[in-house]
C-alpha cells in the first residue's frame, strides 16, 4: 500500500484557491489487471515488433507487467470527471489531472480496482510566457562562442569529448551507432527540426519520432534548448565543425520535463516516456535529468531514500530488466549543499555518467555518490566542462553540466553496441565499465572512471589486431611505479595467476590469487601501495612459472 500524505499538508493544499486555476495532479495506483483483453502470448498488441525483438534476442520474456492496464478502470476513472494523462503498464497506474476541484479523489478511492493515490503536482497556473530559448541561446552565445574549433579534425568542436572516450578510433573502425535507437528524454528540443547540424539525421530517415509527455502531443521543436544542446552531443554530423557520439544511430525525441516548476509530476512524465521508449523499440536511453528537491519541500527526497526504490529509479532499472541501457546524469550539486546524486541515478543497472573537465579531473559540480545503500556511483566520467554542443543559429559553444556528459557517453555505448549487435546490454555495460582507468579501485567520485572505448571493444571480442588466441600482457610491468602499479593481462585459457607484493625486506604486503577463465581479461591495479623509498617486489606465478619485478618508486 503506498504511504498517504499527511492530512494536515492534504487539508492546506487541496483547497482551491478562489478566482484562480490551480492545477492538481495524483498518482492512481491500481489493483489488478484482470478482465484487460491482453495478453503476453501476444505482445504484438502492445509493443512493437523491435521492442519484441530487442527482448528476444537477448532471451527476455514478455511478461504480466510489460501488460496495458484494463481499460476499464481508466474509463471509470475518467467517467468521474478527472483527465488522465498518461498511464503506466509496469506499475500499473494512471496519472490524472484535476482543475481547482479534487473532491473527486474520495469517489477514485473507492473505486474497488483503485490501490492508492500519491500527489505529484499542485501549482497556480501562470499566464505569464516564459523567455524565448532563442533568446537565452543568443545570450550564451555572445558570451562563450569561438569562430572555429582549435584542431584540425573533422570532429570539429566535438573532438575532445570523443577522443577522451577512445570514440574517434572507435568510429574509425566503422563503428557509428548504426542500427541502434536512442530515446532522449528531456525538456524540449528547440529548432532540431530545422538545425544544419542534424540534417543528414533527418535527410537519412534517421529521426524516427517524436512525444510530447507534457502536452500530450508530438510538438517538440518550441520548447526548451536544453534537449536540443543534449542531442548535439550525440547526432551532430557536420564534418569540420561538430559530429557526436553516435553520428549514425536513429533517435527518438520525447519530451518529459516541464523546466518552469519542479514537482514529481516530472517523475511520472519520465516513467512514461520511458515505457513509450521501450514499446517503440528504443536501445538506448539518454536521460540527463535527475531529481533531489521539489518547489513543495515535503515532497522532496532525503539521502537516505536513494537506493534505488523510488518510482523513477525502478522504472529505470525496468528498462534494463527489458534489454535497454540507460545513460543518465549523475547531476550538477557537487559542489551545493546536496551534494550526492538524485534519483533515477541511483538506480540499479543503469549507467549513470558524471564529469571531468579536458585534463580528466573531477569537475567540481558533478555529483558525488554512494547511493544510500552503498553502491558505487557514479558508475563512470564524461567530459562535463566545456563540453561543446550545437545553438540555434549555427554556432557551437562550450557549455558546462553532466547533463552533457551524458550524451557525449551515450553516443559512445550506442557506438559499441552497434559493433556488438547480438551482445546483451548488460554484458555492453560491463565492458564500458572494465574498460575505465579506475575499474579495480572505483570510488564515490570518479566511479569506475574514464572508459576507453577501444579497450571495451577489445573486451567484447571486437579488436581486428588483438591474437585472442595467445596469452598477453596488455600492459607490461613497469619498473617504475608512482601511485599504483597495473597488472592487465589476457588468459586465452583456463589457468590461476598469484601476485604476491613485498616490500624491500621482502616481507609480504599483498597476497592474491585469480582463477582466470578462458577469453577473460583482467584488469586488476595494485592500489594504497606502502610508501618504501626502498623499493618493491611484485611475484607474478602463472600456471605454475614464477617472474619476479623489482619495482622502483618514480620520483616524477
Amino acid at each position: 500500500m503506498m504511504r498517504s500524505v499527511a492530512a494536515g499538508f492534504l487539508m492546506l493544499v487541496l483547497a482551491p484557491v478562489y478566482g484562480q486555476t490551480t492545477v492538481y495532479k495524483f498518482w492512481v495506483e491500481l489493483n489488478d489487471k484482470e478482465n484487460n483483453g491482453y495478453s503476453i502470448d501476444k505482445p504484438e498488441a502492445f509493443l512493437s515488433q523491435r521492442s519484441i525483438e530487442r527482448r528476444q534476442k537477448q532471451g527476455i520474456a514478455v511478461t504480466y507487467q510489460d501488460l496495458p492496464i484494463t481499460p476499464a478502470y481508466r474509463e471509470g476513472i475518467e467517467k468521474l470527471g478527472v483527465q488522465v494523462l498518461h498511464s503506466s503498464r509496469w506499475f500499473n497506474s494512471v496519472t490524472i489531472q484535476c482543475i481547482n476541484d479534487t473532491s473527486l479523489l474520495k469517489d477514485i478511492r473507492k473505486l474497488p480496482y483503485v490501490k492508492g493515490t500519491r500527489l505529484l503536482y499542485m501549482k497556480v497556473e501562470s499566464e505569464n510566457p516564459p523567455k524565448s530559448p532563442d533568446a537565452m541561446m543568443e545570450f550564451m552565445l555572445s558570451m562563450n562562442a569561438p569562430k572555429k574549433p582549435d584542431n584540425e579534425s573533422e570532429y570539429g568542436f566535438g573532438f575532445g569529448q570523443a577522443d577522451m572516450l577512445a570514440g574517434d578510433e572507435l568510429h574509425n573502425l566503422g563503428h557509428k551507432g548504426q542500427g541502434i535507437v536512442i530515446a532522449v528524454l528531456d525538456a524540449g528540443f528547440y529548432k532540431v527540426d530545422e538545425m544544419e547540424v542534424f540534417d543528414k539525421m533527418r535527410e537519412e530517415g534517421r529521426l524516427l519520432g517524436t512525444y510530447d509527455i507534457v502536452k500530450k502531443d508530438t510538438l517538440v521543436y518550441e520548447d526548451d534548448m536544453h534537449g536540443m544542446n543534449v542531442l548535439s552531443c550525440m547526432a551532430s554530423l557536420l564534418p569540420g565543425q561538430m559530429i557526436g557520439t553516435a553520428p549514425s544511430a536513429s533517435y527518438w525525441l520525447i519530451r518529459t520535463e516541464d523546466n518552469f516548476s519542479e514537482f514529481p509530476i516530472e517523475e511520472s512524465n519520465w516513467i512514461a516516456g520511458a515505457e513509450f521508449a521501450d514499446s517503440a523499440g528504443a536501445d538506448v536511453i539518454n536521460s540527463s535529468l535527475g531529481y533531489t528537491r521539489f518547489d513543495e519541500k515535503t515532497l522532496s527526497y532525503t539521502y537516505k531514500a536513494l537506493n534505488g526504490t523510488s518510482l523513477i529509479s525502478r522504472a529505470a532499472t525496468r528498462c534494463a530488466g527489458v534489454g535497454m541501457i540507460v545513460c543518465n546524469a549523475a547531476g550538477n550539486e557537487g559542489d551545493g549543499d546536496w551534494r550526492y546524486i538524485g534519483v533515477p541515478a541511483d538506480a540499479d543497472s543503469i549507467l549513470t555518467v558524471g564529469g571531468v573537465d579536458i585534463y580528466r579531473e573531477h569537475s567540481s559540480f558533478s555529483s558525488y555518490g554512494p547511493t544510500s545503500d552503498g553502491r558505487i556511483k557514479p558508475n563512470v566520467c564524461a567530459q562535463a566542462t566545456a563540453t561543446f554542443v550545437a545553438s540555434s543559429k549555427g554556432k557551437f559553444y562550450p557549455s558546462q553540466g553532466t547533463s552533457f556528459a551524458s550524451p557525449v557517453m551515450c553516443g559512445m555505448v550506442a557506438s559499441l553496441w552497434s559493433a556488438h549487435p547480438t551482445k546483451t546490454n548488460m554484458e555492453i555495460l560491463k565492458a564500458v565499465e572494465q574498460s575505465a582507468d579506475r575499474y579495480s579501485h572505483p570510488d564515490n567520485t570518479f566511479g569506475y572512471g574514464i572508459p576507453d572505448m577501444l579497450i571495451a571493444n577489445r573486451l567484447l571480442g571486437g579488436d581486428p589486431n588483438f591474437d585472442y588466441t595467445q596469452d598477453q600482457w596488455l600492459q607490461e610491468i613497469n619498473p617504475e611505479y608512482y601511485d599504483q602499479i597495473p597488472v592487465h593481462f589476457y588468459s586465452s585459457k583456463a589457468q590461476t595467476m598469484t601476485l604476491v607484493l613485498r616490500d624491500h625486506k621482502g616481507r609480504k604486503v599483498r597476497n592474491m590469487s585469480f582463477n582466470l577463465k578462458e577469453g577473460e581479461f583482467l584488469l586488476y591495479t595494485l592500489t594504497d601501495l606502502p610508501n618504501s623509498k626502498k623499493g618493491l617486489t611484485l611475484d607474478i606465478t602463472l600456471n605454475g612459472e614464477l617472474k619476479t619485478y623489482d619495482l622502483k618508486k618514480s620520483e616524477n
